[in-house]
């Protein structure tokens, strides 16, 4: 499996966001971890995040309860497991799609004015 090129970010992000990843234009990924935990969980937090890029998440239609599931290193669930209505991965276009995320999740503003900045 190959990661494609990324850049990646600790910046402070709302308490339940570990992290996120972002595809921007060129191809390439920003992976935003939350500054907010501690080493080994911004450090697992990466590891989360790296392996949604090396097994294509981005541009898989399988339900995000079999994506998170395989990039936690656990078994795909089953046909019975899969909910009824799947939900697909958030993929953001550039920082816009994600900073209406973050606002929608209560994230503050000085979170949002930090995206983009290198880290």
């Amino acid at each position: 499996m190959r990661i494609p090129d990324h850049f990646i970010r600790v910046i402070p992000l709302p308490r339940r966001v570990r992290g996120v990843t972002v595809p921007n234009d060129d191809g390439t990924f920003s992976i935003y971890i939350n500054a907010l935990y501690g080493d080994s969980d911004r450090r697992r937090t990466l590891e989360h995040e790296l392996e949604h890029l090396a097994r294509d998440h981005f541009y898989a239609a399988a339900p995000i309860a079999a994506q998170e599931a395989e990039a936690n290193g656990a078994p795909v669930p089953g046909e019975g497991n899969v909910p009824s209505a799947p939900r697909r991965i958030r993929a953001y276009r550039g920082t816009a799609g994600l900073e209406k995320y973050l606002r929608s999740i209560g994230a503050l503003e000085n979170t949002i004015e930090q995206l983009g900045k290198p880290w």
